[in-house]
């Protein structure tokens, strides 16, 4: 027992008498380690949650990870915080009048470029049901509407204003000669698109009737909606997500926001052109 202690403390005497630069080639690989496991883990995790959100405007790969988490460092603080209205507004008025009370709580959403819904995804069939509400629409407005993949999301079903229709506010000395009174992805006059893999939208609306789809539970602002970077604004400030309906009478309801968003796009009632 005495001879363990003896070279125990031998042992330990050795340590104290090592000189600092070999116990640093011990302690900095060890401090290294410590830091980058864990910062490793996190990533890996972070990365895959980015893929499960499935296809959009950013590539499911590991640069266009890395882009998305340069954006994080713009988004809004608060997505239920709807547009200002500090600025005039073409056309001044909103389109929504009034919206029933979306019950229940919202669903939990994800993410930037895609941004997703996560949950309360519908069934196919109601999918299906959304699908078919747009191509209607489209089909009793062909001279106002067209069809064709998104602008943001580069895929999935969208909506535009016709190649042809030019939309010019009353006054045209505020507005010299647009194309579209609000132009949201490159001018192309894109009014909504739906996402194929939890049936939610995004489409873009008058400040007042984004604040009125928000306070009624109906949706949500894109993180990055007004948001700019070096001097370029990424998204229009009333960039919504229009959560996905749980029934089919809920179908309706969305559909008076997608023509919310045709007059705010190009100052068209899509309502009174059925």
């Amino acid at each position: 027992m005495a001879a363990f202690l003896d070279h125990d403390t031998s042992n330990f005497s050795h340590l104290l008498t090592t000189p600092a630069s070999k116990l640093s080639h011990l302690l900095y690989p060890t401090l290294l380690i410590s830091i980058l496991l864990p910062a490793y883990r996190f990533i890996l995790k972070d990365y895959h949650a980015f893929l499960a959100l499935g296809p959009g405007g950013t590539p499911s790969t590991f640069a266009g990870y890395l882009r998305v988490t340069y954006l994080r460092l713009f988004t809004i603080s608060d997505p239920f915080q709807p547009p200002s209205l500090a600025q005039p507004t073409c056309p001044q008025g909103s389109y929504l009048q009034r919206l029933p009370q979306r019950l229940g709580p919202r669903p939990m959403t994800a993410g930037i470029a895609p941004h997703r819904q996560l949950n309360q995804k519908p069934s196919l069939d109601l999918h299906h049901a959304v699908r078919k509400a747009l191509h209607s629409l489209v089909a009793g407005c062909p001279s106002l509407l067209r069809k064709g993949n998104s602008c943001f999301e580069k895929n999935g079903l969208a909506l535009f204003l016709s190649a042809g229709l030019h939309s010019h506010p009353p006054d045209t000395t505020a507005h010299p000669a647009p194309s579209h009174l609000n132009p949201t992805c490159q001018d192309t006059g894109e009014i909504c698109h739906l996402h194929a893999t939890d049936s939610s939208m995004h489409l873009t609306l008058h400040p007042l009737d984004a604040a009125l789809v928000i306070a009624s539970g109906w949706g949500e602002r894109h993180p990055l909606a007004g948001c700019s970077i070096h001097g370029k604004r990424l998204l229009p400030s009333g960039f919504v997500m229009v959560y996905a309906p749980r029934e089919e009478s809920e179908v309706a309801t969305i559909m008076e926001i997608v023509k919310a968003g045709g007059w705010w796009v190009g100052g068209v009632d899509l309502g009174k052109s059925l």
